[in-house]
């Protein structure tokens, strides 16, 4: 009889708000769910990442949006800004966070709203801990 267990990667969740995720759980997650650019990215620069942080949900926004959780496209959004990049990498992983909240929600208009709203306060210039490239300004 052939064994069916999936490969430890396979079972991973997405943390909830407010748990401690590690660079590798992230990783990890991000080549699970088909985000292999990122994924990359991050293994890429784990060196120079803290090796875990706190995932605070959608930043200083809404977890779930009419009763829709949304916190997951959250966290891959997260994870973009905490390796940064070039502007146009900000740009897309931005555009990509609006694409899957309408693909959560089905509302464009929440979409847009939170769009604007990490377009204005996810400058890296603010240096937050939720800011673009937030992870190379936190304690490793």
């Amino acid at each position: 009889m052939e064994n069916k267990t999936k490969p430890e990667h396979a079972i991973l969740e997405i943390p909830k708000p407010w748990d401690t995720v590690t660079v590798k759980h992230a990783i990890e997650l991000c080549r699970n769910r088909g985000y292999l650019t990122l994924a990359k990215r991050l293994l890429d620069a784990q060196d120079k990442l803290p090796k875990s942080w706190v995932f605070d949900g959608c930043s200083h926004w809404f977890n779930s949006y009419r009763g829709h959780p949304i916190y997951e496209v959250c966290f891959f959004h997260d994870c973009e800004y905490l390796v940064g990049g070039t502007e146009a990498q900000r740009l897309m992983a931005d555009y990509d966070l609006g694409k899957g909240l309408v693909a959560m929600t089905g509302s464009v208009e929440f979409s847009e709203i939170t769009f604007t709203g990490v377009r204005v306060g996810g400058e890296a210039a603010w240096k937050k801990n939720f800011s673009w490239g937030y992870g190379y300004q936190s304690e490793k």
